[in-house]
């Protein structure tokens, strides 16, 4: 599991109408990927979560379209959970000055076990 990543937790926006279906939350949370080199795992952070979908931060470019399985570590409790979710690539932003991409995904397979451990982190804070 990562281990050199901030855990922050923000959820005041929250309350605040987006125009989405779901509620997003600010959070900065450690996930593991096979990109565009599918023989290796690579690192990011969340930028924000919502039930159906993430924004991450990664160090390469993914093609809008393209299929990822991420898993994204989550405290519940005094555990860390990871849950495991194939994505599909919807927008995709160019490098910052640090040479990151922020990416946003949808949910496109979510075992029950793993809805089941988003709802419990969404209900613990």
């Amino acid at each position: 599991m990562p281990t050199n990543f901030p855990w922050k937790k923000n959820f005041n926006n929250l309350g605040k109408k987006e125009g989405r279906k779901h509620r997003r939350a600010d959070l900065s949370l450690p996930v593991e990927y096979r990109g565009n080199n599918p023989k290796s795992l690579r690192l990011g952070y969340t930028s924000n979560l919502s039930p159906n979908g993430v924004m991450v931060t990664l160090r390469e470019r993914l093609r809008i379209g393209q299929k990822i399985n991420l898993s994204i570590f989550l405290s519940l409790g005094k555990e860390v959970e990871a849950i495991r979710v194939n994505s599909r690539v919807v927008w995709v932003h160019g490098a910052d000055k640090e040479g990151t991409f922020f990416s946003g995904m949808k949910f496109i397979d979510l075992s029950p076990e793993d809805r089941e451990k988003l709802r419990e982190f969404f209900e613990e804070y």
